[in-house]
């Protein structure tokens, strides 16, 4: 492709679960010497541009995640990404025509482009990494939007599209830079969309094109060391025919000597290329091999994840109902000891029924015994009233008085008669009975 062709502003995100969270700081800002990736010169990394960081990113994360919990009633996924890692670079043609102050000046608005997007309050860090070719911003953010933990919402088809549309306007465009292919004039033309491929996918793909090569250098050189074995007969100075070998004048056969000699060299120094991508490639390999497993942890890990998180909530309903039924046992407990309360109280009811209905039943039986001695009693008195209108009237002062009394007036004299007569003699009796104790026992 021509150089005039391939200039391109590029900028890619990748979703960060907490897991990953440090490992990308840590990569970042080049905080360990080790590294997968066998580009990054590491006498270079001091000159890398440390634009902000967080210097407890994991422990600052789940402080504004706990933050954003409290506010709603929904409950935050363990696995759900809290980070966006954006990756900022350009084509390396275009990076090579830029000079160092476009190089900062052109990162710089990719620092502001992102942080209008997300705003200032949401950067976690921002690293130029000037130690690995081409040069290129790694920047992560906090994925708030509207108080919500949203990550999902930056990576829909239409947020992806729109963020590459307007990068290429406003950052891309100052600087002589196109937006990549649309994803729907690939589809029109019927080709498959480009996907990003991994470090060590490329560079096993680079080392499959440079063994084709190789290949075919050496079978030149097989060709030339074939023609270099060819003996020109001396003092041959022109051209001549000899059966079925090959004859060539001596300044054809120098020029084919010097080639040859050429491709000798050639030749050794692909021979140890050849050896040190051998290596390169075993190292791939294993590489590739160690990605394959990752990839399989990762897999089996989000598996894992996944069916913790079923298993977990599956506790938590098992928990729930758990809860209920032992809220309904002790209800049932209650019920119960409330059950053998009411049959007490029902005991204790039939019994005071049954006394009640015994005391009614005495007191029906004294009420009529009340009633007959109240007869007998009024009886005896009109038989006095009687008695005393006939025979007392003019007896006595009182008699004329005692005969016009009702029966009931008539009681009420005889009580308070018999109540005067009784305290009367009762007196004499408290007396001696004073006496007697004052005079102590009888001997």
């Amino acid at each position: 492709m021509p150089e005039a062709e391939n200039q391109y502003c590029i900028i890619r995100m990748r979703k960060v679960k907490m897991t990953a969270l440090k490992a990308s700081q840590i990569h970042n800002e080049r905080l360990t010497d080790r590294h997968s990736n066998p580009d990054i010169d590491i006498s270079r990394s001091d000159q890398n541009i440390i634009f902000f960081k967080t210097e407890n990113i994991s422990e600052d994360v789940k402080r504004r995640v706990a933050d954003i919990q409290s506010r709603q009633k929904r409950k935050i996924r363990s696995d759900a990404p809290v980070a966006i890692e954006y990756m900022i670079t350009a084509s390396p043609e275009a990076m090579a025509r830029l000079s160092k102050q476009e190089q900062e000046r052109y990162f710089a608005e990719c620092l502001s482009f992102v942080e209008a997007r997300h705003g200032i309050g949401n950067r976690l860090n921002a690293v130029l990494h000037l130690d690995e070719t081409p040069p290129h911003l790694h920047m992560l953010v906090f994925p708030e939007r509207d108080g919500k933990l949203d990550a999902k919402s930056f990576f829909k088809l239409p947020a992806l599209t729109a963020l590459q549309d307007e990068f290429a306007i406003k950052v891309g465009k100052q600087f002589g830079l196109e937006r990549g292919v649309r994803l729907t004039e690939l589809l029109e033309k019927g080709e498959k969309p480009h996907r990003h491929q991994s470090v060590a996918v490329y560079k096993a793909k680079k080392l499959k094109e440079t063994e084709k090569k190789l290949a075919e250098l050496e079978q030149t050189t097989a060709d030339l060391a074939a023609v270099e074995a060819i003996e020109p007969k001396k003092g041959l100075l022109s051209k001549v025919r000899l059966s079925s070998r090959v004859s060539v004048t001596s300044e054809e056969f120098e020029t084919l000597c010097e080639q040859a000699k050429a491709f000798a060299v050639t030749k050794e120094t692909l021979e140890k290329r050849s050896k040190s991508l051998i290596a390169r490639e075993q190292v791939v390999s294993r590489r590739d091999a160690l990605l394959d497993s990752h990839e399989y942890l990762s897999e089996r890990n989000r598996s894992l994840t996944a069916e913790n998180s079923l298993l977990r909530d599956q506790l938590s309903s098992e928990k729930d109902k758990n809860i209920k039924l032992e809220a309904k046992i002790r209800e049932f407990a209650v019920y119960a000891n409330d059950r053998q309360q009411l049959k007490d109280t029902r005991a204790e009811l039939e019994d005071t029924r049954s006394q009640l209905a015994k005391e009614k039943e005495e007191h029906e039986k004294t009420k009529k015994d009340f009633d007959d001695v109240k007869n007998f009693y009024f009886q005896v008195l009109e038989g006095f009233r009687l008695f005393a209108k006939k025979y007392l009237r003019n007896l006595a002062p009182d008699g004329q008085r005692l005969c016009d009394l009702s029966i009931q007036d008539l009681s009420c004299c005889f009580v308070k008669y018999f109540v005067k007569h009784y305290r009367e003699n009762e007196k004499p009796t408290q007396q001696k009975q004073v006496d007697r104790r004052q005079r102590g026992p009888e001997r």
